[in-house]
């Protein structure tokens, strides 16, 4: 058993819930050579001798990205949360290969998942831009991780998840998945896994609402259940650096439309999240 519930804020916490509240400011990458991974959502770029990454997403999945940002609070020996920003710069001087594969070419698309963000309804990136729209967080960055033939196995995976899932009982229950070694850092204060790394190590980029059996609402859970939700920010508000910055995009009406459509198809994936923290 790693952690089981957050007790008294200890000095170690109050340390740590200041490094992720700390402002992390976006940058423009210069080329493809500061890219260090790429998703199905977003690609991340780091520079030297700066501390945290920055990632330019297609805004799917911001559920999730809330979610783990108030486990990271909960949890910060555990989960590191991301902070949202409005574009560095304005969209024309953002450089087209942010949201590119470094290795293929192949740009971020809409994901089959959310068809209401398909170009068959916002034609984005019409006039020679952006692919899809370009949307910036930030991130403390660790060490990364990489998986060999063994580690990329589901049993080894599920072993892993399911370790983390009976260490934390709200992210059993919030349905905690997709923690292959990729999305694991190395940093310092982190948890001591030796099947990801000798080094203690934090989960960076979960998800959630995989498959789950619905807790057992023990008194002491319903409270944390019940803490963890009203601790939630509205997701609108959540998003609202993204609002701020509108007027960096080329067509802001048009941004404005897609966000409002992120945030409503958004909604349901939390819903479904949330879920099975109530009886």
């Amino acid at each position: 058993m790693i952690h089981r519930y957050r007790n008294v804020m200890s000095a170690a916490f109050e340390q740590a819930w200041l490094l992720l509240k700390a402002y992390m400011p976006p940058f423009v990458p210069r080329n493809l050579d500061e890219q260090i991974g790429i998703g199905s959502y977003r690609a991340a770029y780091k520079r030297p001798n700066l501390a945290h990454t920055t990632k330019y997403g297609t805004g799917e999945k911001l559920a999730d990205a809330m979610v783990l940002g108030q486990l990271a609070e909960y949890y910060p020996e555990a989960f590191v949360g991301e902070q949202l920003h409005p574009l560095p710069t304005d969209e024309r001087n953002l450089p087209k290969f942010t949201m590119t594969e470094r290795e293929s070419g192949e740009p971020l698309f809409y994901g089959p998942e959310p068809e209401y963000l398909s170009n068959e309804y916002f034609d984005y990136g019409a006039d020679g831009g952006h692919n899809v729209m370009p949307l910036t967080y930030t991130q403390q960055l660790g060490g990364p991780i990489t998986s060999d033939k063994r580690t990329q196995s589901y049993e080894h995976q599920k072993e892993i998840q399911d370790r983390m899932r009976q260490s934390y009982p709200l992210a059993h229950a919030l349905g905690l998945g997709d923690v292959k070694h990729e999305n694991w850092a190395v940093m310092q204060g982190g948890l001591d896994i030796p099947e990801i790394s000798d080094e203690q190590v934090k989960l960076i980029d979960p998800m959630f609402d995989y498959p789950r059996q619905r807790p057992f609402y023990t008194p002491e859970f319903t409270r944390e259940a019940r803490r963890f939700q009203q601790d939630l920010p509205e997701l609108r508000d959540f998003a609202e650096p993204w609002y701020k910055g509108l007027d960096r995009y080329e067509d802001p009406e048009l941004a404005q439309r897609i966000l409002d459509t992120i945030i409503q198809g958004e909604q349901e994936n939390l819903n479904a999240i949330l879920n099975p923290l109530n009886p």
